[in-house]
């Protein structure tokens, strides 16, 4: 009876350090009419973007501890800038850093804010995040202009997608 407790509770323990077999990122991309800019959110799963940056040769960024590493908001951006794209008729839109938010649930929030964009007629939005170590993963966005919402997920097997716009 001891040690079929044992051997329940040792495979129990086991089966908790058995890696997710979902990887999703989930990005929000809202127009903001007044400023005429794009504001992003990108939530990751902390251990799967810490996975990511370290196979791209990032130390390890600590991230929301109190030794996090001082630029680690550069070695975000610069990663997010190689794997995050968006064009506004045919041209590559540049954003800006606004800061990031850690939970203790494993997420990690980074907020992107455009420049000033063009009028808008096509959309064409990239993104590779974390594909380059997850076979698996899938990266949501959810795009708001106005009262348009146009969603889709991107992968491995399908980097982008392209909008015309209302």
């Amino acid at each position: 009876m001891v040690r079929k407790l044992l051997f329940s509770f040792l495979a129990l323990f086991m089966l908790s350090f058995v890696a997710h077999k979902f990887y999703v990122s989930n990005t929000d991309i809202a127009y903001n009419k007044e400023q005429r800019t794009f504001e992003i959110s990108i939530k990751f799963i902390g251990h799967d973007l810490e996975h990511a940056l370290k196979n791209a040769g990032v130390p390890n960024l600590y991230l929301g501890t109190d030794k996090e590493v001082k630029d680690a908001n550069e070695y975000l951006l610069n990663y997010i800038n190689k794997r995050f794209e968006i064009s506004v008729n045919n041209k590559k839109v540049t954003y800006h850093f606004i800061g990031k938010e850690v939970n203790n649930d494993d997420d990690i929030y980074c907020y992107l804010e455009t420049d000033k964009l063009p009028s808008l007629k096509e959309i064409t939005i990239k993104n590779t995040l974390l594909t380059e170590v997850f076979e698996l993963q899938s990266n949501l966005v959810h795009l708001k202009i106005g009262e348009e919402k146009i969603d889709f997920t991107l992968n491995s097997a399908n980097t982008s997608s392209s909008h015309q716009l209302k």
